[in-house]
């Protein structure tokens, strides 16, 4: 009995030998790693993972209840409307304004280095009678080094001066 069990083993795995040779394992194997390498390459240069992004919205924070653009107040690439200014905690505007300076990052990772990013503003308009809420460009796309993101933000701080 223990033969005939032997001899069908035997059967079976030279059938399936025959079916998936060395050669031809080692061939798909090599050919699996050169795709899958040559695909991250790609992802690399084309920033692939910024397709994939999830979408960058202030919704999840609004203090001041909706996008400035709705509301007839068209947003800049950076800061608040033309004839609107950030709304802080300390501007006595009934709460809506929870941030000490009007802002925060909504999103980050952009750019070929991934140190890109969009901040939220909130924007009162042109007094806290009408609040808002503005979502910049990408700031610091381009920024690889320190050097680039202190570049970047006196850029920003010439703007808004």
């Amino acid at each position: 009995m223990l033969e005939n069990f032997d001899k069908s083993i035997s059967i079976l795995s030279e059938a399936f030998a025959r079916v998936l040779s060395r050669r031809k394992m080692v061939a798909t194997t090599v050919k699996g790693l050169f795709a899958t390498l040559v695909a991250a390459t790609l992802g690399q240069f084309l920033n692939v993972g910024e397709a994939f992004a999830i979408t960058c919205t202030c919704d999840e924070n609004w203090t001041t209840g909706s996008p400035c653009t709705n509301i007839g107040y068209p947003c800049p690439s950076y800061g608040c409307p033309s004839g609107c200014t950030t709304c802080t905690s300390y501007d006595w505007c009934g709460g809506w304004c929870d941030y000490s300076n009007g802002k925060w990052v909504s999103c980050s990772g952009f750019g070929p280095c991934g140190k890109g990013y969009k901040v939220c503003r909130d924007c009162k308009c042109p007094d806290c009678n009408t609040k808002c809420t503005c979502l910049s460009h990408i700031v610091c796309y381009n920024c690889c080094t320190p050097q680039d993101v202190q570049a970047e933000m006196q850029r920003l701080a010439a703007m808004s001066a």
